[in-house]
């Protein structure tokens, strides 16, 4: 996405405050919040918010839910927001376990980030998978960047690494099998040009059944549009028949639009040549679609 805001806070903030703790209202960072869903932040609440209700205004790695018009969902159990305390039940959402508050009433706390690594590129994100394990690394591609997560888990090192010979960004748990996360293509034709090419390397079924198809539904960054290969025809008709009774393999192939994970193309608005893939599995992967800088 254009990265207007978080431009305008490295710009506006002084460095004073970007060497300690910046507070900005929620309200103001409405884009990253929403790239933030699933992931850690720092807060700080309204006095008029937080006398009763809380253990004090700040409160640390509350993981954001969701993001509303006019208020920011925060998960906090053991944190600090009790969904369960009787004084925040008129915001509580016991079937999530999260609680809503007004978005006049929530503010982001902004400590030192990392600069920028490279001129044109984005500071890293405010937000994280878990503050205690993660960090933010910079992967540079041929021609496209974009902030990472390492993190160190009772797993394993989770992380994302760049594969020059296949031009693909990949996430692997220590030494295991890589998993593409993103992958960059070219056409003048977009999305929907690309797709005879997506055919004739085996990325995606060659069926005249399936289609790239604009959607609304996929995480697509400001800036970007996104598009999904998927059934139509009889192939849908059988698709939909059988995602009634069991979970199916995609129906257009590796690259096609699955139930059991989100896996999408994304095309720039103002440069529709450049098209990127991007897997983001079940439940996210450890990169971060609203920093994806192209370059050349």
């Amino acid at each position: 996405m254009k990265h207007a805001v978080l431009a305008v806070l490295a710009a506006a903030l002084p460095t004073a405050a970007l060497a300690g703790e910046a507070v900005i209202p929620a309200a103001d960072l409405i884009p990253s919040l929403k790239a933030a869903v699933g992931r850690q932040i720092d807060v700080r609440f309204s006095e008029g918010f937080a006398s009763g209700k809380l253990p004090g205004r700040d409160l640390d790695g509350l993981i954001v839910y969701q993001v509303m018009p006019d208020k920011l969902c925060l998960y906090g159990q053991g944190k600090g927001l009790e969904m369960d305390a009787p004084a925040l039940a008129p915001f509580a959402r016991p079937d999530n376990g999260d609680v809503c508050v007004p978005l006049a009433d929530v503010a982001v706390r902004l400590k030192q980030r990392q600069p920028a690594p490279e001129p044109g590129a984005p500071p890293a994100p405010f937000y994280a998978t878990d503050r205690d394990s993660c960090e933010w690394i910079w992967r540079q591609g041929k021609d496209v960047g974009l902030w990472t997560e390492q993190c160190k888990f009772d797993s394993g090192v989770w992380g994302v690494s760049y594969d020059a010979e296949k031009d693909v960004f990949s996430l692997r748990v220590d030494a295991g099998e890589p998993y593409t996360v993103l992958q960059p293509f070219r056409h003048a034709g977009g999305a929907v040009g690309l797709l005879p090419e997506l055919k004739a390397r085996g990325l995606v079924l060659d069926d005249p059944e399936c289609v790239m198809a604009k959607v609304s539904d996929r995480p697509a960054p400001e800036g970007w549009s996104a598009w999904e290969v998927v059934p139509t025809g009889e192939k849908k008709t059988a698709f939909d028949a059988q995602v009634q009774v069991e979970i199916p393999e995609p129906p257009c192939g590796a690259l096609g639009f699955a139930v059991n994970s989100i896996g999408f193309f994304m095309a720039r608005d103002d440069q529709p040549d450049r098209v990127l893939y991007a897997n983001l599995g079940q439940d996210g992967t450890m990169i971060d679609l609203t920093t994806v800088t192209l370059s050349k």
